[in-house]
């Protein structure tokens, strides 16, 4: 029988073996989630006939200290109509981009 007080020891000394390396994991579970949010995008252009427009590198719409965004009318439908992936997407490539900082 496990004496009371070296529960939490016997539950968290694996947990904290298994995080120390989850490094390269943790890298190769972002660059699945940055294809998976490629796939998405590209399903989502496909859906709205736009897969030959270049993929939005922001959300915005409007920057209140520059003004309206320039963007052209497939930019505009790809923002509005694919939000939830292009952030998303935007989303998984910032993440990349920390872990291998």
């Amino acid at each position: 029988m496990i004496a009371r007080r070296s529960l939490p020891a016997v539950v968290l000394v694996p947990w904290l073996l298994g995080a120390c390396s989850t490094a390269g994991s943790t890298e190769q579970w972002a660059r699945d989630r940055l294809v998976k949010a490629e796939a998405e995008m590209n399903f989502c252009k496909q859906n709205i006939g736009l897969a030959s427009a270049p993929t939005p590198t922001a959300t915005a719409l409007y920057d209140a200290s520059a003004g309206p965004v320039a963007q052209d009318a497939a930019q505009l439908k790809i923002k509005t109509l694919c939000g939830r992936e292009l952030r998303e997407l935007l989303d998984a490539q910032r993440a990349l981009r920390e872990l291998r900082r």
